[in-house]
This record gives structure tokens, sequence and C-alpha cells, in this order.
């Protein structure tokens, strides 16, 4: 035992003693251990790329984005490393590192077509899509190799500022051009489910699922529709087949200890739900299951901070109000009660308003002004800012001088301190402050 910790020990040493009478030995074993190194980091750096590649594919641009920093500290000037760098950063929303990179790649080969594309791509997602939508939809007519990522960042700006109708449009013609992709069929069903037409959003969903069964986010969808229709045994297998492939996914932990809950199997649901709540603390669908639950086994104050959690995050969700405006009269609050419930009467014809304009709007590609105005007005009024401000401004843009628009801006401004701006709005309103 003794001689062999001897040989363990001294065995090195003599190499290298050995080693180093010959110095061409020991620099042709540093080449190549050197020449080893930068091969396994280039290797390594091109799957980290494809695996980026494969995350925006996902709708993933955020875990692209992580991926791709390693990828440019060993192959920063590579122009295709930075364009999916650029694009990445534009997906997530981060424009100035998006041009950044763009910048990058013009000094290493200039303006090159595609470059120009994801420039114009990047104005799109910033908020010029009418600007530009022809030329873009022109190019994907001409089937541009970039069709694809055309149609779909055309969707999406048209998606975030809730513009249903063109992004209908955009969504056929891209399913029209590329009928085998699922991502197209799945944002559709998104958009009919806004128009109300929840059963050919379900035939986009299960389209999109013969081409990809195991596309959870769709599959996940379709489950909380039947959950919603309180038809928890059609929703079971899909919330067992998406557990499958995403064990650890806190959404579908979430909507699976609903179901449970619809199937009066209460430890498991709860179980699921509390698991799922530490991931999501905020998500509207558990916190009201949750307080279900509670209610069920006679926890009515564990219930109501439920509610109010959800409250606090949205005061115009109006599912909650309506329970607690309930559990408050269960209780015997009766004053309280009202209140909320008088509240939840309030915000649920807002919202109720809103989503008929919408609706309205969305079959036109030129909405009116004063429709523009008053979804702008209530969406402020029930708390989503950013959208009530992007409607105000449409309609500031069809009618400069709508008293309406500008009404609803300075109301808002002031409200959120900006004594300037409101200022300037009210003087374009009819209104006295």
């Amino acid at each position: 035992m003794l001689s062999l910790v001897r040989t363990l020990f001294f065995w090195p040493i003599r190499f290298g003693r050995r080693l180093f009478r010959h110095p061409r030995i020991v620099l042709l074993t540093l080449l190549s251990l050197l020449l080893i190194t930068a091969f396994g980091l280039r290797w390594a750096a091109w799957c980290a790329y494809e695996a980026a590649e494969r995350d925006l594919a996902a709708d993933r641009p955020a875990d692209a984005v992580r991926r791709l920093q390693f990828v440019r500290l060993i192959l920063g000037r590579n122009s295709d490393v930075l364009l999916l760098s650029a694009r990445a950063a534009r997906l997530i929303g981060d424009f100035p590192g998006a041009e950044h990179h763009l910048n990058r790649i013009i000094e290493l080969v200039g303006r090159t077509e595609r470059i120009q594309l994801e420039f114009l791509l990047l104005r799109v997602q910033t908020g010029e899509v009418d600007q530009l939508s022809g030329v873009l939809i022109d190019l994907a007519e001409k089937n541009h190799p970039e069709t694809a990522i055309i149609l779909e960042s055309l969707a999406k700006a048209y998606l975030v500022k809730l513009r249903y109708k063109p992004a209908y449009s955009c969504l056929s013609f891209w399913i029209e051009k590329q009928p085998g992709l699922a991502k197209p069929y799945q944002w559709r069903g998104w958009v009919l489910e806004r128009l109300d037409n929840a059963p050919a959003a379900r035939k986009d969903y299960d389209r999109a699922l013969e081409i990809d069964p195991d596309l959870v986010p769709v599959r996940l969808r379709v489950a909380e529709m039947y959950l919603e229709d309180k038809q928890a045994p059609k929703a079971l297998p899909h919330l067992e087949h998406c557990l499958r492939i995403a064990p650890r996914d806190a959404q579908v932990q979430a909507r699976l200890g609903t179901c449970q809950f619809l199937l009066g199997q209460f430890e498991p649901a709860r179980r699921n739900m509390e698991a799922a709540l530490t991931h999501l603390p905020n998500d509207p669908a558990l916190l009201v299951a949750l307080a279900e639950l509670e209610l069920q086994e006679g926890r009515n104050a564990e219930a109501e901070a439920y509610l109010r959690r959800v409250l606090a995050a949205d005061p115009s969700d109006t599912e909650a109000l309506f329970k607690l405006a309930s559990l408050l009269g269960l209780e015997g609050r009766s004053e309280e009660s009202a209140k909320v419930m008088a509240e939840y009467d309030r915000k649920k014809a807002l919202v109720d308003r809103t989503n008929d304009l919408l609706q309205a709007i969305a079959k036109s590609m030129a909405p009116p002004a004063d429709d523009c105005a008053e979804v702008g007005r209530a969406l402020l009024e029930i708390g989503r800012e950013k959208l009530g401000i992007y409607w105000c401004e449409k309609a500031l843009e069809a009618n400069p001088g709508h008293a309406a628009a500008h009404g609803a801006l300075a109301r808002y401004y002031e409200k959120s301190g900006d004594p300037v701006r409101a200022a300037e709005h009210r003087r374009m309103s009819a209104e006295k402050p």
C-alpha cells in the first residue's frame, strides 16, 4: 500500500522532470492542448448557437439571449451570430441591444439585405407597423427566404396592440404560405378567441396539435378552455399529456390542480396548486381556484386573502370582484359586499363595452377615431395604461383634435403626476380641470 502511494505521488514529478528535458515536446504538448481547447470552445459555441436558434423557434427569446452571451465570447465577429443576437434582443424588447448588434455587423460586412430587413423588423416592433406593413407583405408575397420571420414579426406587432383584424389577416396569409407550421395556427386561435369565436379557435388549436402534438402552450390552452366550461374530464387527458412532457411546468401543475378540484379530488388539488403558487404568485386563475378550494373547506379568511391578492395585481378582474362580493355577503358583511358588487357592475360594464368595441374595431383596417378614443378611455379606467395610451394616440392619429382622446389622456397624466403633459392635452380637450 505504501509503495502504491509513493508511486502515485512521485510519478508526476518524475514525468515532469523528463518532460522539461525535452522543450520541443513541452511546446508541442502545450500547442496541442491549446488547439484542443480552442476547437472544444468553438464546437461548444456552435452547439449553443444551434440551441439558441431552437429557443427562438420555440418562442423562448430570453433563453436564446443567455446562450448567445457565451457564443459571442467565442464567435463574436461572426455575422450570423450577431444577427441572431440582434433578433433575440429585439424579441425581448431590448431595442438598443438589437441595434448595437446590427451596427457591429455593418462594421464587419456592410449593410446587407438581411441587415436591412432586421432593421425594418426592429422599426415594426417599436411601433412603425402601419408604415412598413406594405413593404414587408410585398416581400412575403414574393417568397422572401425570411417570410416566416416577416409575417411572425408583423403579427406579433399587431397582437401587442390588440389589432385583431390585421393580425388575423397576417396570420391567415402566413398559413397560406406555410401550412405546415404550428405557430400561425396557435396565434390565429388566440385571435379568434378575442373575436369571440371559440369553436374556430379550437379548430386552429387542434390543427396546431396535429402538426406538433407536444406543443405544451396550445395543449394547455385547450385544457384551460375545457376548465372554463367546467368540463374537467375533457381537460384531464390534455393536462396529463402536458405533465409527461413538462413535469416541472408550474402552469401545467396549476391547471392540473384546478382540474382535480373540479373533479372533487381536493387533497391532490391543494398539493399541486400550492406548489405552483411558489412560481406563479400572481396568477389570477390559480388564485381564484385556490380561493374556491378554501371556501369549499370552510376557510373564508384564506379565500378572501387570495381574492384580494388578485385584485391588488389587477383591479379590473371581474371574476375576483364577483366572488369577493359573494364571499362578503355570505359572511354577513352586507355593506362591504354591496360596495364590491357595485365596483363589479361598473368594471364589468367597462370590460364588456371595451371587448365589444375591440371586436368592432377588428373588422376595420382603419378604425374610427371615436371608437379608438372610447377603447383608450375604458382601458385607462380599468388600469390597462399602456394599451389605453396606445388607443388614445391612435384616435389622435386619425383626428389630432379629438377632444375625448385628449380628455382621457389629460386625466391619466394628472393622476400619474405629469402636470406638463396633462396641461397639453387639457388645452386640446373641451373639459375643464
